[in-house]
This record gives C-alpha cells, structure tokens and sequence, in this order.
C-alpha cells in the first residue's frame, strides 16, 4: 500500500511587537555596557543580557511547516532555519470541519480557541481545521495555509468534511 505524503512551509511574516521587543533587548544591553562608566560590575550584566539576545535572536524568524502523512497532519515550528519543534499532531478523520477561514462551514466553531499556524501575511488563502486536541476534550480552530496538493490528499481522506 502506498502512503500519501506531503510537506508545506510558510514563513512568517514579522510583526510590530517582534520589532519592538527586539529594540528594546538591544536597548537594555546598550544600557548595560554603557553603564559599566559607573559601576563596573554591570559589565556582567551586559554580558549576561548579550547573551541571552543571542541565544534568543533565532526565534523571531519562525517558519511554519504542515506535513501530511497518511491522515495525518504535523504542525512544526522552526525557529531561525534550525531548530524544529512538533506543536501539534492531528488526525484528520477526527477533524469536524476543514475550509477556508472565511467559510459558513466554520461559522459554528469560530467561538473556540485559535491555534493560529498561518504566515499573517495579508491575502494570505488560510484554512481552518475545527477538531478535537489528542488527549485532550478540548476542541480548537486550527488556521493554516496548505497547498493546493495537500487539500487534495485531505479530501482523499476524509471527503466529508473538506470544503474547498
């Protein structure tokens, strides 16, 4: 038996809050460094804050990418092109629900929470998968953007539920 494959990535789009967060780490090891004038000892400090912006750098350019196996969909966070990181697992036969984000067949599921995995790039063509979490009761609006390829393989699956 031949299985069904298919792997999309999005990149995410960089957000106001990112930028600012991102001055103000540069700020406060700035003011650290500049203020070892006065007390020598926050030298340490400085160096302390610098390396943890680096350390910590790498996770404002995050990557999303779907992979879909068998009925099966991953969604992994990479951070910086390198670190990669599975936040979730699904199985699409237990989805309720899979369309575009602005569909009526979401109209009933858009009170749940939101695990947003989308690029916030705008025009973006997001979907949302309304579902239950593994090992868990709670149900969630999972927002993505997939291929045209996996929807097919979606829809393959589970015809039901899929709304193109």
């Amino acid at each position: 038996m031949e299985s069904t494959y298919c792997e999309w990535s999005v990149k995410r789009r960089k957000t106001v809050a990112s930028l600012v967060i991102k001055v103000l780490m540069i700020a406060v090891v700035i003011a650290l460094m500049l203020s070892t004038v006065i007390l020598p000892w926050f030298a340490i400090g400085g160096l302390v804050a610098a390396g943890f912006v680096i350390w910590y750098w790498p996770r404002f350019d995050i990557m999303w990418e779907y992979v879909y196996v068998d009925g099966q969909i991953d969604f992994d966070e990479i951070f910086g092109g390198e670190k990669r990181k599975t936040v979730l697992r699904i199985e699409i036969e237990e989805a309720d629900a899979v369309a575009p984000a602005d569909s009526e067949k979401l109209a009933g599921y858009r009170h749940l929470p939101v695990k947003n995995f989308t690029s916030l790039e705008e025009g973006a063509r997001v979907y949302g998968i309304a579902t239950r979490i593994p090992g868990k009761e709670e149900k969630v609006l999972i927002m993505f953007e997939p291929s045209d390829k996996m929807l097919d393989m979606i829809r393959d699956k589970a015809p039901r539920i899929i709304e193109r």
